[in-house]
Parts: C-alpha cells; sequence; structure tokens
C-alpha cells in the first residue's frame, strides 16, 4: 500500500497486548500475546504465538558511529543516508505455525507451513515446513511428522479452506485426518476460504 502503513488481519485473528509495526499481515484465527510484531511480517492462519515473542526483530546498524536509532530520524540524519541492512526485509510466518514463549524471530526469515518454534529460540535461518526447532541460534531438532505425511500436508493445505474443513476429525489421527479431509474436499462442498484482510 503505497504512502501508507497498515495493519490489516483476517476475521478472528487476536493480538492481545501486543506492540505491533505496520504494515503487518496476520491470517485467519492467528493469535499472538504480549509480543512486538515489527513491520513488513506476515502471518498466516491458524498461527499461535506465546508471550513476549518479538517477530522481525530490529537490527542495528552495528558498523556506524552509533547503533542507537536516533541517526536514522530525519533530523538528525540529513539526507543520503543508507538504510541499515535488514531494515526492509520481509518476515513471513506460515500457516499452522506455533511459536513458544520468549521467541526471537530475526527479519527476512521466513518459517514454513505447520513449524513449531521451541521457547525461547532465536531464529536466524529460514525453517522447513513441520520442522521443530529449538535453541540459540535456533537449530532443527525433528519433523513433526514422516516425510510422506508432510507431503500431504502441504498439498492439502487444509487452512486455505476455514473452520468447516477440519470440523469433528480425529485430530490426534493424522493419517485419518488427512483422509477424511481429502473426502470431504472430493464431494465438492467446500471452496478456498477467502474472508480477506481489513485494517
Amino acid at each position: 500500500m503505497a504512502g501508507q502503513a497498515q495493519v490489516l488481519t483476517e476475521p478472528k485473528a487476536v493480538l492481545h497486548r501486543c506492540l505491533v509495526f505496520a504494515p503487518v499481515k496476520v491470517g485467519y484465527r492467528s493469535y499472538a500475546n504480549d509480543s512486538v510484531i515489527r513491520e513488513h511480517t506476515a502471518i498466516g492462519r491458524y498461527c499461535s504465538i506465546g508471550r513476549r515473542c518479538t517477530i522481525g526483530a530490529a537490527r542495528h546498524p552495528i558498523d556506524w558511529l552509533t547503533t542507537h536509532p536516533v541517526v536514522l530520524q530525519p533530523d538528525i540524519a540529513g539526507a543520503g543516508l543508507p538504510t541499515p541492512r535488514g531494515a526492509e526485509e520481509a518476515t513471513v510466518i506460515g500457516n499452522d505455525v506455533w511459536i513458544g514463549d520468549n521467541v526471537v524471530i530475526m527479519p527476512g526469515v521466513t518459517i514454513g507451513d505447520g513449524a513449531i518454534i521451541g521457547a525461547g529460540a532465536v531464529v536466524t535461518r529460514p525453517v522447513s515446513p513441520y520442522t521443530i526447532v529449538t535453541g540459540v541460534p535456533a537449530r532443527r531438532l525433528r519433523s513433526r511428522f514422516p516425510d510422506a505425511v508432510v507431503a500431504r500436508l502441504m498439498a492439502l493445505r487444509w487452512w486455505d479452506y476455514g473452520d468447516e474443513l477440519i470440523r469433528d476429525l480425529p485430530y490426534p489421527d493424522v493419517a485419518a485426518c488427512l483422509d477424511l479431509m481429502v473426502q470431504r474436499l472430493e464431494s465438492g462442498r467446500f471452496d478456498v476460504f477467502s474472508p480477506g484482510f481489513s485494517p
């Protein structure tokens, strides 16, 4: 959106006591608690973000006179000052991502669909879909599911169909859930869910 920055949310998205720097997009049913969401962040649908997280953490210029952001203010900096590295990088959180408490995600990082970020992790690199990462810096712990199940989940993209597709499924049995969702989609009763964003 040229000229204006906004926080855009799909229905049922909740940013409870969060500090949000626009522009930001938050998908359907995603929520965050007591966290900081920096500019240029896109959060997919059905994401769970814990407390005291920072998404798209600010970078400061470490090789300038000072690391303090005062030098970025127009009345101090004047004209022609370069933008600090990473200032405009998009941070992308996929769909159905769980981010534990006290996580820091650096700007420009992409978190794949279905990933889990363990509490206290500092994420400096992309995270593959359905991967669990933990630590400082965050490292791969394991995949949530076997590769074949991950491939089916990624192909199905259940989050694109809204709540009705996932209603009354045997949630602990992922294979059975996938089979039932495929059957439901083959019935032709479900269209891609496009609630859209509102400021």
